[in-house]
């Protein structure tokens, strides 16, 4: 009983629980999400909210792994939990980083697709302990040392921990006493995984030390969390002064001393949903430093679908979602507005009043005169070939060229909207206008480019 009404109070935290919710809780089958699982299912039955399984089958185990599968079914099925699953590819490499993320992206797909208002994970005292003490040994900061938090973000989704307080020791006895029979992974015995090794060698032998290790590493967290909070307090204002929206302004980084970078390193990546290890940290600031000069910017790799982007301007992280090329091409045969890539809006109407300041080439509004070059056009994103004669320029040059120049990062390149006339690029939005269409006197007509959302608003 004491289980279950500290579940439902820290839900109550962060979350309303009503016949209307939707939890996602993470459910391999073993001892600690089978007792959640349990747990929940009880909860559902008083507040009649919809409870969803999600299981992952990793695929390392052959056989065994399509097993628990079935046995997590079968439980589901028997009390009336409604049960999601999917296997990852054969080959997909068996590490703990990238289970850790096929998990959690499994886990926001679910989420998305039932629409729920939170994702549980049955993450206990035990595992907190080891984690500080894993952290402990790859090097860490006061950040790490505080451990696995018992809420945080996930693209939007909240992810609780609800049973974070209680021991591995408190789970077992939760599921003997209530007649649960959880799977037994036979990987959890496997040492040549790292927390493996800390769980049934190294946290055996502390504990000749130390019996209490557990809540002094849990202790240790609370103290680390403390402290950060008047750390962050102090360095709000210095963030202030070296942001620029989801940005970071480079050279304002890097006359930070050092301490101080590796402290928002550490948050970069946090908020990124990436483990920060001491050596990590480094790794991000020497890139920092060693591409802090590069005009149209480096990428380093981080993660499947994450890179960090530096050039002399900006730091920031780009995910997967920024290199997807807009495959959209729609005819703008005259006046009117057009929707382009489901994304944006594009009006051209006339206009042939005196303009006392034009826009910058970096604006989304352009006056133009079309001369010899009429109706239609295409709006489109980039393609081989493409040409573009720029502003106050006689002769013409490849797009690409004319990017570089415009110092354009890659991953934006494929993004931009481009006012074409066959191969001929005269406007790409944002960066730039085509001298074909330069105003001398009075222009003709307007082009603007709004995002969907703006332009609604």
């Amino acid at each position: 009983m004491m289980m279950k009404e500290t579940v439902r109070n820290i839900l109550k935290k962060y979350v309303n629980i009503s016949c209307e919710s939707t939890f996602i809780v993470g459910f391999s089958g073993g001892w600690d999400s089978m007792c959640l699982l349990d747990i929940m299912n009880k909860l559902s039955k008083e507040y009649g909210f919809l409870l969803v399984a999600a299981h992952l089958n990793h695929n390392w185990r052959g056989k065994e792994s399509e097993a628990e599968k079935e046995r997590c079914l079968a439980f589901c099925e028997e009390n009336d939990i409604t049960f999601i699953s999917d296997t990852l590819q054969e080959g997909t490499k068996a590490t703990e980083l990238i289970a850790r993320e096929m998990r959690y992206d499994f886990f926001k797909r679910c989420a998305e697709e039932f629409e729920a208002d939170a994702i549980l994970t049955a993450h206990t005292k035990s595992d907190n302990a080891e984690t500080i003490l894993y952290r402990i040994i790859k090097g860490t900061g006061l950040n790490g040392l505080e451990g696995i938090r018992e809420i945080r973000d996930l693209g939007g989704f909240k992810v609780i921990r609800p049973i974070l307080n209680f021991s591995r020791k408190d789970i077992e006895e939760y599921c003997i006493t209530n007649e649960l029979y959880p799977n037994n992974d036979s990987s959890n015995s496997n040492t040549k995984y790292a927390r493996n090794n800390i769980r049934h060698n190294i946290m055996p032998a502390i504990k000749h030390i130390n019996p209490n290790i557990e809540n002094a590493l849990i202790t240790l967290a609370d103290i680390a969390a403390g402290n950060n909070k008047v750390i962050n307090e102090l360095m709000q204002n210095i963030e202030n002064q070296i942001t620029a929206g989801d940005k970071w302004l480079t050279q304002n980084f890097l006359i930070l001393n050092s301490a101080i970078k590796q402290h928002f390193v550490y948050k970069l990546l946090v908020n990124n949903d990436l483990e920060p290890s001491f050596s990590k940290i480094q790794e991000l600031i020497t890139f920092i430093t060693d591409n802090q000069k590069s005009k149209t910017g480096k990428t380093l790799s981080v993660a499947n679908d994450k890179w960090l982007f530096v050039s002399n301007k900006y730091i920031y992280f780009i995910h997967s979602s920024h290199y997807k090329k807009i495959e959209d091409e729609i005819t703008i045969n005259g006046e009117g507005c057009y929707e382009f890539g489901k994304m944006y809006k594009i009006t051209i109407e006339k206009y042939t009043e005196k303009i006392e300041t034009y826009p910058k080439a970096a604006s989304n509004t352009a006056y133009i005169v079309l001369n010899d070059t009429g109706f239609p056009f295409t709006i489109r994103t980039r393609r081989n070939g493409d040409i573009i004669q720029p502003f106050g320029m006689q002769g013409k040059m490849k797009l690409k060229k004319y990017f570089i120049n415009k110092n354009i990062p890659e991953h934006n390149r494929d993004k931009t909207v481009l006012l074409c006339k066959n191969n001929e690029v005269l406007w790409a939005a944002g960066i730039g206008l085509s001298e074909k269409l330069r105003t001398v006197n009075l222009p003709q007509y307007k082009l603007k480019m709004e995002k969907i959302e703006d332009a609604g608003s």
